[in-house]
């Protein structure tokens, strides 16, 4: 839309309520995770801790040199 067109209110309004914005958003919670997905999640937590081990070992030795 560009900024020199005027807009309809009412117009507006009806396009609103045709498509449903006007209502209010379903309540969204946790889910339970399946045992495989657990163990996924895991698996990336300690994937993150080694990652940064490595980064560490690296940083340590580029700073002797």
């Amino acid at each position: 839309m560009k900024r020199d067109q005027k807009v309809d209110a009412a117009e507006l309004a009806r396009l609103l309520r045709e498509e449903g914005w006007d209502k209010a958003l379903p309540e969204v919670g946790p889910r339970t995770l399946k045992a495989w997905q657990q163990w996924v999640f895991w698996g990336l937590r300690l994937y993150i801790v080694v990652m940064l081990m490595v980064v560490i070992w690296a940083f340590a030795h580029g700073a002797r040199s």
